[in-house]
Order: structure tokens, then sequence, then C-alpha cells
């Protein structure tokens, strides 16, 4: 099982800079009050509906291995009236047109024109890296995401056999937090509508820590830290990838969104999803944290 193998290494840690705290009922109010109000899943199906169903799973896999540090140059990602994870969707949606016709005349300038006009050229190149090595992955499985699928149903094996890619390598010692692969598993499942299919591997994920995540549980007061790190916060400073702290804080969300789980009786993958909606819905004084990473 995938949470056991993400919790179980970590099962009796003893946490070294932040505290838990426990789950207050603000708090918990908050997350009762969004729970029908999140419509972040329709809003993704719908843009969904613009693809070609047959190379659905290419489009899923490409755009999840690209979304990562949308925080930095976020003028970048307003586009066709969207921001963030779905200005990302949109400039993907433009770009798919030339995967699907003819992935070989795609080169770097053609991506950077298409998906980063507007931020660093350091940055492009990463992520052209990246979007080239997981089209080459993909001829593994006859240039078809959903032949990978099909070799890995469960949520377990699809989640660890994506290691044989570095943009799904989202571990460091005993810390496995999995992000993007989760994330993964759960869009092709919903994009599928493979929902009730596949009830029991949803409910195997956890939730998916990222900087927003952490953002609000810090916010609420559940997540504590010395006022060195708060101040680092505060500033906006750029956080180091895989730092005590940041795992701290990661493994602390995951910690604190299986409480939430238990406590509402909902799975952990819908508790994140109403945590990143509200997120975005109530007015937040701390920073997120940032990091220079390619898991988030």
């Amino acid at each position: 099982m995938l949470k056991e193998f993400i919790l179980k290494r970590n099962e009796n840690y003893k946490f070294k800079i932040l505290k838990i705290k426990e789950i207050n009922k603000k708090f918990l109010d908050l997350i009762k009050k969004n729970i029908k109000n999140n419509n972040s899943d329709q809003k993704f199906l719908k843009k969904l509906n613009k693809l070609n169903k047959e190379n659905l799973g290419n489009f899923l896999f490409l755009l999840r291995s690209l979304d990562f540090r949308l925080l930095e140059f976020p003028k970048n990602w307003q586009y066709k009236n969207e921001k963030g994870f779905f200005g990302l969707m949109e400039r993907m949606i433009d770009l798919f047109k030339i995967v699907e016709s003819n992935k070989d005349n795609l080169n770097f300038n053609i991506f950077k024109k298409i998906i980063s006009p507007k931020e660093s050229l350091v940055l492009a190149k990463l992520r052209y890296k990246i979007f080239r090595s997981s089209l080459n992955w993909l001829q593994k499985y006859n240039r078809n995401f959903d032949n990978y699928f099909e070799e890995n149903k469960n949520v377990f094996d699809f989640c660890v056999n994506l290691f044989e890619l570095e943009k799904y390598r989202d571990f460091h010692k005993n810390f496995y937090f999995l992000k993007p692969n989760q994330l993964l598993y759960l869009e092709y499942i919903l994009a599928r509508n493979l929902n009730k299919k596949y009830k029991n591997e949803l409910e195997n994920l956890t939730i998916f820590a990222d900087y927003r995540i952490i953002q609000i549980f810090i916010n609420f007061g559940l997540i504590e830290m010395p006022q060195k790190y708060l101040l680092k916060l505060k500033k906006e400073k750029f956080i180091r990838k895989f730092c005590l702290f940041e795992n701290e804080s990661r493994f602390a969300s995951i910690l604190l969104g299986e409480e939430l789980s238990k406590k509402l009786n909902i799975p952990s993958y819908k508790i994140d999803n109403i945590l990143w909606w509200s997120s975005h819905k109530v007015k937040l004084k701390i920073p997120a944290p940032k990091v220079k990473t390619i898991f988030y």
C-alpha cells in the first residue's frame, strides 16, 4: 500500500525543527465550509475537453512533468484569463497541438515561445530538458502513457515505477512525498472517469505536500517553527531543496492531512483539494515557502 510505504518510513520520526499542533475548531470549520464550494476538479476536467481523447494520457503525463516552480515569474502563467496551474494548462494545450502533429519539429525556441515567454532562460531550459526526457521515456510504452497505466494500474506500482524519471523522484533519505507521482495518478483516474473502479486505490493517496498546503497549515498555527525560520518565510527567502526544514514541513503536512482525513472521514486526496482551494480563498499573512525544486 502506498500510504503505508510513505508513512511507515518515518513512523517514529521525532521532529527536530517543527512542531505539529492539534487541529483547532476554526481550521476544521474552514475545511467543512469549503467541502462543497470547491470546483477545481470540474474546472480541470472541463479544460481537458479541448483535447483529443486518444492523446489524453500523454497530455496529463507531460502536463504534470512540467508543473513546477510556478511561483517564479508569475506573469508567465497569466494566460487566456487564467493564472498559476491553469495558466500552465492553457499553454500546454497550445503546445500539445504541435506535439500531436509532429513532435520532432518542436525545438527549444518554439517550446519557449509557447510555454516560457516570460520566465528566465535558465528555468525555460530546465523545463524543456524535462519535457524532452519525458517524451523520450514514453518511447518505452509505444509513445502512449495509457500503456504505462495498463502495466501499472495499482497506485503503488504506478508511483514507484515512475522513479525512472528524475522529475518523479520526490524523496530524500526516509522522506517520501511523491507529490507529482500521486497527483498524476489522481488526474489520470479522474480524466478517464475511473473513480468508482479505483476507489480503494485513490484512498491510498496521501495529500500532495507542496508550498500551498504548507502555507495554510503554518498560517493557521498547525505547524510551529523557531523564529528564525518564520523570519525567513516572511522575507520570502529561498529555502534549500531537501533541507531539514523543507522535509519536516512537507512530512508534517502529510501527517496533518491524515489527521483531517480521519476527523472528517474524507480521503486524503480530497482533503488536499479542499486545502488547495481554501488557500486561494482566504488571506494568508505568512508567505508560502519558496523552494527551487522540480517536484512542486
